[in-house]
């Protein structure tokens, strides 16, 4: 597991080719987080990961939008969008998502669009989002869980300490996320077919953090053998029985 200051070294390191890399890639997860958000004039917005500003023009005039990053780089380029496109009531600050310098209840909804898979603690980031954002509020998620599928997941496990060096982590659960976060999503969308990357869409319940995240061992059987090594295993027995 990489720290902090290793995650804010490599996004300063993508900052200037970021959107040109990665933005066609994420730009329809966005749009779906944004319009989950619903977001109306005069509410008070916060997306941690801000990033380049991305989200920023997708939001609808009239929003009080703050966004937050803990890389210096990110937030330069989402600094200069904002000067060039002149957009109003935009803050932007380097934070730690883990320690939020905001009072309690401070938005009325927080998004975290393609973040939570970026930090060495999401279940204390979402325990700060929780506690800024009003009871009531929205809580919005776009992101990469393991796909419901086995022979997929044996590949995100076995690339995620390599894609750990790269600046996320490819073996984030969404039902080990939503139990160590407490969160009870009231809808959950695909972004793409295969199921890679989600829209998680909750109420503010104000909720405390559940346990800490456990992870499985790791073992040299991948998981999918496992499985069809225990379905053949059922057949021959099926077979033997009727014998």
């Amino acid at each position: 597991m990489v720290g902090t200051a290793y995650i804010e070294w490599v996004y300063n390191f993508y900052a200037c080719v970021y959107d040109v890399v990665f933005e066609r890639f994420f730009a329809e997860g966005r749009r779906s987080a944004v319009a989950a958000i619903g977001a109306r004039p005069g509410e008070r917005i916060l997306e941690v990961g801000v990033g380049t500003g991305a989200c920023i023009p997708l939001f609808p005039p009239g929003v009080h939008f703050t966004g937050i990053d803990l890389s210096q780089g990110m937030l330069d380029e989402a600094h200069e969008k904002a000067a060039k496109e002149g957009w109003k009531n935009v803050h932007l600050m380097k934070m730690d998502a883990t320690k939020l310098d905001f009072p309690d209840d401070s938005f009325d909804a927080v998004l975290a669009a393609y973040f939570i898979t970026t930090v060495p603690d999401p279940r204390a980031v979402v325990q700060e989002m929780k506690r800024v954002c009003r009871r009531g509020g929205r809580l919005v998620f776009v992101n990469h869980f393991m796909a419901p599928n086995t022979f997929i997941n044996d590949l995100e496990r076995a690339c995620a300490p390599v894609l750990w060096r790269v600046g996320w982590r490819s073996d984030l659960k969404l039902d080990s996320f939503l139990t160590m976060t407490n969160l009870r999503p009231e809808k959950v969308e695909f972004v793409d077919r295969i199921g890679l990357w989600r829209t998680l869409y909750c109420v503010n319940h104000k909720d405390a953090a559940g346990p800490e995240e456990v992870k499985p061992k790791r073992t040299f059987i991948p998981q999918a053998l496992r499985t069809w090594g225990k379905r053949l295993a059922t057949v021959r027995i099926r077979k033997r029985e009727r014998v």
